[in-house]
């Protein structure tokens, strides 16, 4: 059966349809190992598909939560050779990470060969709440709290908003739990620059309302069926 290439590579969790269309674009796509660029172009189940010199498949959806440590990079591949989260997952199906942790924090970090919730998860409209511990170098006071609430506006002119859960100081440092919605780069550490806060420490905690519960850093595991339905309920009602 025939069907279109950019649907096919959607369906395998590679990205969107129009990310997939980009890849295509770009000349990263092969069908029996020569590069395609036409939008249209349509394949079989014969033809052999590569990503990136990697072969797609349709595969089982896979859900997978990863406590990310510090200095491991939220992609598949990197051209530095440094750690990524790919290489936690060489023998499970391609999945690609739900937005991005980046470098230098650690904590919850989803990833899945689901497209349509990969997508959903990281668009803005749908308002995922992400929770963070943010380890700072001072106090801060409720006049803090009420400025990230109703938004700090960062060098390139986003506003970036949040609300401070909960605050705990001890030896000098403070940690602050904080639930973001937006995904702005680096916001978090932006943020707090602006205010004149210094980040020593940078955990997520939650996204999606899913913790890591007794993952140590490194450790991974399959989500169970409930959680999956879980989220697809979360964006069932945020689509409402």
């Amino acid at each position: 059966m025939e069907q279109r290439l950019n649907k096919f590579l959607s369906a395998c969790g590679v990205g969107s349809r129009r990310k997939c269309e980009a890849f295509i674009i770009e000349g990263r796509i092969t069908v029996n190992n020569v590069i395609v660029k036409e939008l249209a172009t349509k394949i079989t189940d014969n033809d052999i598909v590569k990503f990136d010199d990697k072969v797609i498949m349709h595969e089982k959806k896979t859900y997978v939560l990863l406590n990310k440590p510090e200095g491991v990079v939220t992609t598949l591949n990197d051209p530095e050779g440094r750690k990524t989260v790919g290489e936690y997952f060489k023998k499970l199906p391609y999945i690609k990470p739900v937005g991005r942790l980046d470098m230098f924090s650690s904590g919850v970090l989803l990833l899945t060969n689901d497209g349509d919730l990969l997508y959903k998860l990281t668009h803005p409209k749908f308002q995922i709440p992400k929770v963070y511990k943010v380890t700072i170098n001072r106090k801060i006071d409720n006049l803090i709290s009420e400025k990230i609430k109703k938004g700090v506006r960062l060098d390139d002119g986003k506003i970036a908003k949040g609300e401070v859960l909960k605050i705990m100081t001890r030896n000098g440092r403070t940690e602050v739990i904080l639930e973001l919605r937006e995904g702005i780069n680096r916001e978090i550490r932006r943020i707090f620059e602006i205010l004149g806060f210094r980040v020593l420490k940078l955990d997520r905690t939650k996204f999606a309302g899913l913790g890591k519960g007794k993952l140590k850093e490194g450790e991974w595991r399959h989500l169970d069926p409930s959680e999956v339905e879980y989220l697809q309920n979360l964006l069932n009602q945020s689509e409402k």
